[in-house]
């Protein structure tokens, strides 16, 4: 059987932190049986915000993705939002994203994405069973 892949972008894990009442297990509920995954220009971002005054959470981010052993592919290097919008189509995975702007650009591209509604809860748009169903 094929992986089914989860894409967690910067906005996201950025939030991890943040927002108490989300978590990893609670997005693995929505997208079950998922393999995490995130790009090497992800990464890069996280590492950029360790510089500045947010570096505690990118730290706690990069804590989160080794903690769940979260795949890297390295070979996506270039703008985050593309990066994930490429391999996500390559993959046929869903993104996890706060980004309103990657959000509305994975929707229009039949891309599932999963993101915070009304600022706490969780939610999975999924445009292609959406329109199935219709």
């Amino acid at each position: 059987m094929a992986k089914r892949y989860l894409l967690l972008d910067t906005s996201f894990l950025m939030a991890l932190t943040d927002i108490r009442s989300i978590s990893l297990e609670e997005v693995l509920r929505l997208y079950p049986k998922a393999t995490l995954a995130t790009t090497k220009s992800v990464m890069r971002e996280l590492n950029e915000f360790l510089k500045g005054k947010r570096r505690i959470q990118a730290r706690i981010s990069i804590e989160i993705l080794e903690r769940y052993k979260v795949e890297i592919f390295e070979e996506y290097d270039d703008e985050a939002d593309n990066d994930l919008l490429a391999l996500a189509k390559e993959l046929g995975g869903a993104v996890a994203t706060f980004d309103l702007e990657l959000k509305e650009r994975l929707l229009k591209e039949g891309i599932p994405v999963i993101y915070l509604r009304a600022g706490k809860k969780l939610v999975l748009d999924d445009p292609l069973r959406l329109s199935k169903g219709s």
